[in-house]
């Protein structure tokens, strides 16, 4: 994966659910990727962005892990000790994959968080997720450094874990994720597998390629071309949980919702 310390992030994404009935769709995005260290430097370089206020774009450290306190790299680096008793070294460098706030409107319902060491290999990626309509956030942490399995010209991670977290009403809690990072200089794949006892019920692709922005020409130009990705994101959710709901799939209380529970 190129190392640019800011750029876009062409994205194809595509959900193929199984069952009971099959439903897909394909949306293409434009997202950012940027090193968080140099939020203040990036923001500075374009009437249209900023770091803290109304603007066509904004790109808040607040809008990120707001679990935690202080920079992006504060809250990685806490969540690491947290959960995994990692300190984070000060020579590691992160990359955030995320839609940026456009006009006062933040949405994303994945923010991935890539952790590199000095040498550019991936030790961790964490997965901020929020759910809709109840905008709750959950993180999961993945440990890469001793499983990469080399796929010429990707180097994959896999991960095998159990759900956590509420995300759709049209999805059951017992379902078992697999995750797998594939990265390389060429092309970036996300693929995410949902099953329920074995049985593979839904699945998500992400792809992307990044092209590096120099210029504040180029930022002034994402910033009025793509003001509209998060209303595109937010939008094609709720359309698409229309469409299951026409097709009579189960629905699913949040479980704190469920009688009894607070």
């Amino acid at each position: 994966m190129q190392m640019y310390p800011l750029a876009i992030a062409s994205t194809e994404i595509r959900h193929r659910r199984y069952l009971p009935k099959s439903h897909a769709f394909e949306v293409k995005l434009s997202y950012l990727c940027f090193d968080p260290d140099q939020l203040a430097n990036f923001t500075q370089k374009s009437w249209f962005w900023s770091s803290s206020r109304w603007n066509l774009l904004t790109l808040d450290e607040r809008d990120f892990l707001n679990m935690e306190y202080g920079s992006i790299r504060q809250k990685v680096a806490r969540l690491l000790i947290k959960h995994e008793n990692y300190h984070l070294p000060h020579a590691a460098s992160i990359r955030v994959l995320a839609l940026p706030r456009t006009l006062g409107v933040r949405f994303n319902s994945v923010v991935f968080y890539l952790i590199f060491d000095a040498t550019d290999q991936l030790l961790f990626v964490l997965s901020e997720i929020t759910n809709t309509p109840w905008n709750e956030r959950q993180v999961y942490i993945h440990d890469c450094r001793h499983n990469a399995t080399e796929h010429t010209p990707y180097q994959s991670h896999q991960f095998d874990f159990k759900k956590a977290f509420h995300v759709s009403p049209f999805m059951p809690m017992s379902l078992d994720y697999r995750w797998r990072f594939s990265f390389s200089e060429q092309q970036n794949v996300i693929h995410m597998q949902l099953f329920e006892q074995e049985i593979l019920q839904f699945d998500a692709t992400m792809k992307f390629k990044l092209q590096a922005i120099t210029l504040p020409s180029q930022q002034h130009r994402y910033a009025v071309l793509k003001v509209l990705e998060p209303f595109r994101m937010v939008s094609g959710i709720y359309l698409h949980a229309l469409r299951l709901w026409k097709k009579k799939i189960p629905f699913y209380r949040h479980p704190k919702k469920e009688k009894g529970k607070t």
